[in-house]
């Protein structure tokens, strides 16, 4: 009796130490542990009957709004680790993809976020590859503008990592590593293989940024979007792959500083400034970007950055500007001994109205929300993504020489450009865009859209004229672009968003060509 007795013993210790399950130890009840004196993140439950361990750490917070794909450091707000405050039971959520190691405040976690996409698309032109961009509708009196294309493209699919270290003090580490399939191949259709460009493209860094969060002052450095708009807080819900033509659209390696200060209960402001990635590597300086934008946080709006990523937020008007220097190569033949400087500047108007606002981000049945835009500016094509095919004149060559000389540009295309004296000049730009977003009752899993851009230089013309030397440049360039959408989305689950979408282009080119394009575009994405 003695024996069985010390046989049960022993294994009930061994299934103690091994958490083992067993129905014949299950009913033998261990005493009941002493409550806490005082309850915290620390405190763990009694053990289980089959487990004498302490409980596993508290699940770690949800993860960045995964689209915010477009993961974006948001100064106020919490910042862009935030995701979407979803109620208990909320059909919209889903569980993030966490890996947590150590326990308590000690915790460090990685959660793995992103989509996978694909898209069909038609355009009436064969103007555009899937990624519409700044590039011009072909014109009418051009083969590739009276035909048409096709194409299927997985492109857009991204892969994000975010990192969340423990806090150290008032400072809370963490850092954002994202991207898609978009990298640049120097070769493309037609003078590569379509294969290669649609089944095995490049990937692309989008983020690539750390984030030191204080109670004083957020610290971002690294590859995000520019504070120059208050990217992407104000972005459009489209089909179309981001930045639209002539939207405010631009992500740089930074250093960025930003606080939020509440004025008073559901009222605030943020501020921020940051040194980003010049436009141009030899002007010596960094861009320099800043911002305030005013928040109304007991009244918010349901809107979607892009095709992914619903969220709440308050109805805001924001106001921002970029400072930038360049030093182009002189308009002579080579080789280079000077120097022309110009400086460039832009300032953004943005605003998020909530017409019928909603308590959170799963209150979304019956959501109305506006978000309009205004940007004008000199020097900022690379920003709007716009350019409108701007190149830069021939060289003058009295001597008739042969070959001509060819002037070697230190600047990207669309920035600045000479006119007929050879004197450099800046390109100027204006563009707007608004756009309606509406979410149907009575779940809100179904969302209707339209959107409208225009983007216009007014000294485009001047820097290339009628008349002019540069009479090829006329059937090239174009000053003046429109771009309209009308969009169809369905949240079939939490994790499956179908979309279908038409959106209409034009450009004006400087000889008075006036070609459109008509795109159809469906869609199906998986968000993880």
């Amino acid at each position: 009796m003695i024996g069985a007795e010390r046989s049960f013993i022993a294994a009930a210790s061994l299934a103690a130490l091994l958490g083992v399950y067993t129905p014949a130890l299950a009913n033998q009840q261990p005493e009941p542990a002493p409550a806490p004196t005082t309850p915290g993140p620390e405190s763990s439950p009694p053990p289980t009957p089959s487990a004498a361990a302490p409980a596993p750490p508290p699940p770690p917070p949800p993860p960045a709004d995964r689209a915010m794909t477009e993961a974006q450091p948001r100064p106020s707000h919490s910042g862009p680790e935030s995701a979407p405050a979803y109620p208990p039971g909320s059909w919209f959520a889903r569980a993030p993809l966490t890996i947590a190691v150590g326990q308590g405040e000690g915790t460090w976690r990685l959660t793995f976020f992103g989509f996978v996409e694909a898209d069909y698309i038609f355009d009436s032109t064969r103007s555009y590859d899937d990624a519409m961009g700044g590039t011009l509708v072909a014109r009418t009196d051009t083969y590739a503008g009276r035909a048409s294309r096709t194409q299927f493209s997985m492109r857009n699919s991204r892969l994000g990592m975010m990192f969340e270290a423990p806090a150290v003090g008032t400072i809370a580490p963490s850092a954002i590593f994202e991207g898609d399939f978009f990298g640049h191949q120097s070769i493309e259709p037609p003078h590569s293989s379509e294969a290669a460009f649609y089944a095995s493209p490049l990937f692309r860094v989008r983020h690539a940024y750390l984030k030191l969060a204080s109670p004083v002052v957020d610290v971002v450095a690294g590859q995000t979007y520019d504070v120059f708009g208050w990217q992407n807080s104000y972005s459009p819900c489209s089909v179309q792959f981001l930045g639209l033509p002539n939207q405010l659209f631009s992500r740089n390696v930074q250093l960025r500083a930003s606080r939020n200060f509440e004025v008073s209960s559901g009222i605030s402001f943020d501020v921020a400034a940051s040194a980003v990635r010049p436009g141009q590597r030899d002007s010596g300086v960094p861009d320099a970007n800043a911002g305030l934008r005013f928040n109304v946080d007991s009244w918010k709006g349901i809107t979607t950055p892009g095709n992914i990523g619903t969220r709440a937020l308050p109805l805001s008007l924001g106001i921002s500007g970029t400072v930038r220097q360049f030093r182009a190569n002189a308009f002579t033949p080579p080789p280079t001994q000077n120097s022309n400087s110009a400086t460039g500047w832009g300032v953004s108007a943005d605003a998020l109205i909530p017409i019928i606002p909603a308590h959170d981000a799963s209150d979304r049945g019956n959501r109305l929300t506006l978000i309009g835009s205004f940007v004008m500016g000199t020097g900022i094509a690379d920003l709007i993504t716009a350019g409108g095919g701007a190149a830069f004149p021939t060289l003058p060559n009295p001597a008739q020489a042969n070959p001509p000389p060819i002037y070697h540009g230190n600047i990207d295309y669309g920035l600045v450009s000479f006119d007929t004296l050879g004197v450099l000049h800046t390109i100027d730009w204006q563009a707007f865009k608004v756009g309606l977003q509406y979410y149907l009752p009575p779940s809100g899993r179904i969302i209707l859209s339209a959107n409208y851009t225009q983007g216009y230089s007014k000294n485009m013309a001047k820097l290339f004229p009628k008349g002019g030397a540069e009479i090829e440049l006329l059937g090239r360039v174009a000053d003046t672009s429109q771009y309209a959408d009308v969009n169809l989305f369905w949240d079939a689950t939490p994790a499956v968003r179908l979309g279908l979408s038409g959106q209409y282009t034009k450009v004006k080119y400087l000889d008075g060509n006036q070609p459109h394009n008509l795109r159809g575009m469906a869609q199906a994405l998986y968000a993880f």
